[in-house]
């Protein structure tokens, strides 16, 4: 006969402690799981979300040319030859279909006349002295900048009102 040398009750206790341990484990182990399988998710949804962001881009210059023809073109000029009334409203429609294409996948033209600047979505090409307007505001803009799910792909280039 083999004589124990612990008792029942210490044996039950290592037992329980032991089996603590294991659902401990077990259960760590299971929200690690869970953390991968979110983190996974977000990178997925991630990566659709911004996944035009270099087409995007690419189609920004032609937004610009567009709208420098449009701008190129005044009424005058319209009024009197029906051939290049027809070419400003073809490029007019142009225009705006390309805009509705972007607000459909949340690319967002900046206006940011008279906005305090910002340089996460301002790039500052020149300041002006102008006591008659706050300092550290876009006076003038150059090149509007884009916005797609709240993060700039261009800053627009201003002009800021500098202290007098």
């Amino acid at each position: 006969a083999v004589v124990s040398t612990q008792s029942t009750g210490e044996k039950l206790a290592a037992e329980s402690k032991m089996l603590g341990d294991m659902k401990d484990r077990y259960l760590r182990a299971l929200a690690d799981g869970e953390n991968v399988r979110n983190r996974a998710k977000k990178e997925l949804e991630d990566s659709k979300v911004f996944s035009i962001q270099s087409f995007a881009k690419d189609l920004l210059p032609v937004s610009d040319v567009l709208e420098k023809a449009l701008e190129s073109v005044g009424e005058e000029d319209r009024q009197g030859n029906a051939t290049l009334a027809n070419l400003h409203e073809g490029v007019s429609l142009t225009y705006s279909q390309l805009h509705q294409v972007f607000k459909r996948h949340n690319l967002v033209k900046i206006e940011p006349m008279g906005e305090v600047f910002d340089p996460i979505y301002h790039e500052a090409m020149f300041q002006i002295p102008d006591p008659s307007k706050t300092p550290g505001t876009v006076c003038n803009v150059v090149q509007s900048g884009y916005i797609l799910q709240s993060r700039s792909i261009r800053p627009a280039k201003v002009g800021v009102v500098k202290e007098t």
